[in-house]
Protein backbone atom coordinates (compact mmCIF):
# COMPACT_ATOMS: atom_id res chain seq x y z
CA UNK A 1 0.00 0.00 0.00
CA UNK A 2 1.16 3.42 -0.97
CA UNK A 3 1.90 6.02 1.65
CA UNK A 4 -0.70 8.77 2.48
CA UNK A 5 -0.50 11.73 4.03
CA UNK A 6 -3.84 13.07 6.52
CA UNK A 7 -5.13 16.40 5.64
CA UNK A 8 -6.82 18.44 8.21
CA UNK A 9 -8.42 21.72 7.17
CA UNK A 10 -9.77 23.79 9.79
CA UNK A 11 -11.60 27.61 10.02
CA UNK A 12 -12.92 29.56 12.57
CA UNK A 13 -16.40 28.05 12.08
CA UNK A 14 -15.04 24.55 11.94
CA UNK A 15 -13.61 21.35 10.22
CA UNK A 16 -13.83 21.43 6.84
CA UNK A 17 -11.43 18.78 5.74
CA UNK A 18 -10.22 15.51 6.78
CA UNK A 19 -8.71 13.07 4.63
CA UNK A 20 -6.23 10.84 3.34
CA UNK A 21 -4.38 12.32 0.36
CA UNK A 22 -1.17 11.18 -1.85
CA UNK A 23 -0.26 15.26 -2.38
CA UNK A 24 -0.86 18.31 -1.05
CA UNK A 25 0.11 21.40 -2.87
CA UNK A 26 -0.69 24.78 -0.46
CA UNK A 27 -0.08 28.96 -1.16
CA UNK A 28 2.72 29.55 0.77
CA UNK A 29 4.37 33.29 1.34
CA UNK A 30 6.96 32.51 -1.01
CA UNK A 31 5.08 30.60 -3.52
CA UNK A 32 3.93 27.39 -3.55
CA UNK A 33 4.34 24.53 -1.55
CA UNK A 34 4.03 20.98 -2.32
CA UNK A 35 3.94 18.33 0.08
CA UNK A 36 4.26 14.12 0.05
CA UNK A 37 4.80 11.44 2.25
CA UNK A 38 7.71 11.74 4.53
CA UNK A 39 8.17 15.42 3.53
CA UNK A 40 10.44 17.25 6.97
CA UNK A 41 8.50 18.84 9.50
CA UNK A 42 7.44 22.43 8.51
CA UNK A 43 5.68 25.03 10.00
CA UNK A 44 4.93 28.29 7.36
CA UNK A 45 2.60 30.96 6.90
CA UNK A 46 -0.48 30.47 4.16
CA UNK A 47 -1.03 33.50 1.48
CA UNK A 48 -4.82 33.53 0.13
CA UNK A 49 -5.10 30.70 -2.96
CA UNK A 50 -6.23 27.67 -3.99
CA UNK A 51 -4.93 24.29 -1.81
CA UNK A 52 -5.27 21.55 -3.71
CA UNK A 53 -4.66 17.94 -3.08
CA UNK A 54 -4.53 14.62 -5.01
CA UNK A 55 -6.21 11.05 -3.57
CA UNK A 56 -5.40 8.41 -6.22
CA UNK A 57 -6.33 10.54 -10.20
CA UNK A 58 -8.95 12.71 -8.03
CA UNK A 59 -7.84 15.97 -7.68
CA UNK A 60 -10.26 18.29 -4.65
CA UNK A 61 -9.52 22.44 -4.51
CA UNK A 62 -10.23 24.71 -1.78
CA UNK A 63 -10.03 28.25 -1.45
CA UNK A 64 -8.27 29.59 1.32
CA UNK A 65 -7.84 33.20 2.79
CA UNK A 66 -4.47 32.98 4.13
CA UNK A 67 -3.24 30.94 8.04
CA UNK A 68 -0.95 28.61 8.55
CA UNK A 69 0.37 24.83 7.49
CA UNK A 70 2.46 22.93 10.04
CA UNK A 71 3.67 19.48 8.67
CA UNK A 72 4.36 16.54 11.03
CA UNK A 73 4.57 12.94 10.77
CA UNK A 74 2.42 12.56 7.78
CA UNK A 75 -0.17 14.92 9.07
CA UNK A 76 -0.79 18.39 6.92
CA UNK A 77 -3.22 20.60 9.70
CA UNK A 78 -4.17 23.82 8.00
CA UNK A 79 -5.57 26.54 10.06
CA UNK A 80 -7.45 29.21 7.41
CA UNK A 81 -9.09 32.23 8.32
CA UNK A 82 -12.01 30.80 5.42
CA UNK A 83 -12.22 27.84 3.34
CA UNK A 84 -14.43 27.12 0.27
CA UNK A 85 -14.49 23.53 -1.35
CA UNK A 86 -14.61 24.62 -5.14
CA UNK A 87 -16.30 22.32 -7.70
CA UNK A 88 -14.26 20.83 -11.03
Amino acid sequence: MAERLRLRLYTPVGAVLDAEVDQVTAPGAYGEIGILPKHAALATTLEAGVLAYRQGAKTGRVRISGGFAEVRDDVVTILADSGETLEG
